[in-house]
């Protein structure tokens, strides 16, 4: 078997291994979006296998990488995806992290699924009506939206079907456990989804009471040996639906009555209709591509790139704490500069303004007086914090140079910054400013001083600023 593999940062620039094409350099973006504990893909030969983990190196701050692999198979049916398959998977990414010298400090089952004791499902859920309800909806073209609030029931329940669907992976599915939304996934096992909801791992109920007992009997019949067998191969996913549908309809003696619901099942649920395309992983993918040197954009064209309603969901949720903190801050700021007026004035009244002239009069010749040389004052007009968690939509044939800060001034002014990163001065740099009102970011037309642990520029106002460099496979 062609086996490779790739370990990413969250700008999706690559730590270690030979995997590093676009396509998995997006994908490891957006699985470090949705927090993804486990991705599954098998389409076209390949199954490709992800996670997200948070890891610290020795002596330096805490991270998040991505860790992806590819495994092809040839001919046949691919690999029996099942937990010891699963554990020997992130047994694998703990051990290519060693290598390089990081440890994993929040796996993403929370540490749990790595023990030994857990090597064997834990929840039941192989054998539950939850399980061959999402396989028949699978099956039948639909996807399967999970929320749960147990990651390892998450990662157990997801292994489960996959295992159920073995002999019909040839045709391609995604299955995702995650934290948040991901986009395009057959079957979503998720914290919480703002839209339809089919399954509560929870309380492992079901949330379709018109259809589940079709679609349940449809995965446990599609589970028949003689069926597995006739179906096993196909690479087609709506070949699959077709011939399951046409293999229950020949098997099962319905009644003129159950004849006729499962008819108005087929034209209600629009089975056999593909209503969503399937975005396709192929081996030609994998295969280096030729490099081209990108036209560098244009000023105007900062701040022009889309996103859709996932991106913006996940950033108003990271970002809602950290405008309430934002506000704050200001207040704060307003406080102090308050109370260094409040002080600065006492200052002049005691020590500046000379004896005798507030009370014209009164005699002072005897008492001493004491001018300081200079009024210390702190410099109250710059606040500036790095971020934690740095904004998405990062700007194509970019990539993110050093931390984030969220700078607050009261007058535009020169900036200076710590610089967290290799700084290379034969490299393009650009300082770009957050807008949080359209969630992407915008050139700042400024001139950077860079040495090699500082960045100074002049702003205007306040804002989340960070520097970026030209991605290495565009230069």
């Amino acid at each position: 078997m062609d086996d490779s593999y790739g370990i990413f940062t969250t700008d999706g620039e690559t730590v270690a291994g030979g995997l590093h094409d676009e396509y998995v350099t997006d994908l490891a973006e957006r699985l470090d979006e949705s927090t993804a504990s486990l991705y599954i893909s098998t389409k076209n030969g390949i199954v490709l296998l992800g996670t997200a983990v948070n890891v610290q190196k020795k002596g330096r701050r805490p991270d998040t990488f991505i860790y992806l692999e590819r495994t092809g198979w040839s001919g046949g049916l691919p690999p029996r995806i099942d937990l010891p398959f699963i554990h020997a998977f992130y047994g694998r990414v703990m051990r290519r992290l060693s290598e390089i010298e990081y440890e994993v400090r929040d796996p993403a089952s929370y540490g749990d699924f790595f023990d030994e004791r857990h090597k064997q499902a834990i929840t039941g859920l192989l054998n539950s009506n939850a399980a061959d309800y999402s396989v028949g909806r699978l099956l039948l073209g639909k996807e399967v939206v999970c929320v749960s609030g147990d990651r390892s029931k998450s990662l157990d329940f997801a292994v489960a079907v996959t295992e159920k669907l073995h002999s019909f992976l040839s045709s391609g599915f995604t299955i995702v456990v995650a934290k948040r939304t991901f986009r395009d996934a057959d079957l979503l096992v998720t914290e919480k989804s703002s839209g339809t909801v089919h399954i509560d791992l929870n309380t492992e109920r079901i949330n379709d009471p018109e259809w589940e007992d079709i679609y349940r009997n449809m995965g446990i019949f599609a589970q028949n040996p003689a069926i597995r067998q006739r179906l096993s191969g196909e690479t087609s996913r709506r070949t699959i639906t077709e011939r399951l549908v046409s293999e229950y309809k020949r098997n099962k003696k319905m009644s003129p009555g159950m004849e006729g619901r499962f008819g108005e099942f087929l034209t209600r649920e629009k089975i056999g209709i593909v209503d969503r395309s399937f975005r396709d992983l192929s081996s030609p993918a994998y295969e280096p591509q030729e490099k081209k040197l990108p036209e560098h954009p244009k000023e105007s064209d900062y701040g022009k790139w889309k996103i859709n309603d996932y991106d913006r969901e996940g950033l108003e949720r990271e970002y809602e704490k950290h405008m309430e903190e934002e506000k704050k801050a200001k207040v704060r700021l307003l406080a102090v500069v308050g109370v260094c007026a409040i002080l600065l004035a006492a200052v002049v009244f005691f020590f500046v303004i000379p004896p005798g002239f507030i009370t014209p009069g009164h005699n002072t010749t005897g008492i001493p007086h004491i001018t300081p040389s200079a009024t210390i004052a702190p410099d109250m007009s710059l606040i500036i914090t790095r971020l934690n968690t740095t904004p998405g939509n990062i700007p194509a044939n970019l990539s993110g140079f050093g931390s984030a800060y969220d700078i607050m001034v009261l007058t535009p002014q020169d900036v200076t910054i710590a610089v967290n990163a290799d700084y290379q001065p034969e490299r393009s740099y650009y300082l770009m400013r957050y807008n949080q009102s359209v969630y992407a970011w915008a050139l700042v037309n400024t001139t950077l001083l860079i040495s090699g642990d500082s960045a100074t520029f002049f702003i205007p106002d306040s804002g989340i600023y960070r520097l970026f460099t030209d991605r290495e496979d565009s230069i």
